[in-house]
């Protein structure tokens, strides 16, 4: 795609990239996305990076093991990470796209406005779906052994596995990207979880609000 863009002579690349990329990162997608990542630096075209930490949205694969059991197993460890809502990453592409120039040659790390361990995750489960919900941590070969048993390709199931492993404490530090390009303060956990109560209850219609 990004041949066929110089061939098109676009002028202005907008990717979306991930906090974590780099050359060494045990993560093949990590590692695929700094090679285009640095591909894309060369030009000609202008350039602006969007590198977002792990979505809130992926808490939703959680919800059916919430809902019947009261229970969040995942391989996170103890750690903690920015979860940031793609609906706030959305719209700083669009505010980037609106007006590429003004964002040329620049990255921005797109975080949520505070760093959760999956036990403070769980908490707050806990609120939405109305029971105790409680963090299991997940070994990541265990992990993966489940993925692989499921169907998903050995590739993408050690990625999705050991994706802990893809970011160094300085990586989950709070951005201020994401409230300067949106202008206002993004998403909470809370709010997040909120706004897909459904899921997590079996209450009601499963819609986000826009």
């Amino acid at each position: 795609m990004l041949a066929h863009a110089r061939r098109a002579n676009v002028q202005h690349i907008v990717k979306l990239s991930a906090i974590g990329a780099s050359s060494d990162s045990p993560i093949a997608l990590m590692r695929e996305h700094h090679v285009i990542d640095e591909q894309i630096r060369v030009g000609p075209a202008r350039w602006t990076l969007l590198k977002p930490h792990l979505y809130m949205q992926n808490l939703l694969r959680a919800a059916d093991s919430v809902r019947r059991d009261g229970w969040l197993a995942a391989p996170m460890g103890r750690d903690c990470f920015p979860l940031v809502d793609t609906r706030d990453v959305g719209a700083a592409a669009a505010i980037v796209l609106g007006n590429p120039v003004a964002h040329a040659g620049q990255v921005y790390a797109l975080t949520g406005p505070a760093a959760h361990s999956y036990d403070e995750v769980a908490t707050a489960l806990s609120v939405v779906a109305g029971r105790a919900v409680t963090y299991e941590p997940v070994l990541p070969q265990a992990q993966e052994t489940l993925l692989l048993a499921a169907g998903i390709p050995g590739w993408r199931a050690f990625d999705l596995a050991n994706i802990a492993s893809a970011y160094r404490p300085s990586d989950s530090a709070v951005s201020p990207d994401l409230p300067m390009l949106l202008g206002r303060k993004p998403r909470s956990l809370t709010e997040f979880l909120q706004d897909h109560r459904a899921f997590f209850t079996g209450s009601g219609p499963r819609t986000t609000n826009h």
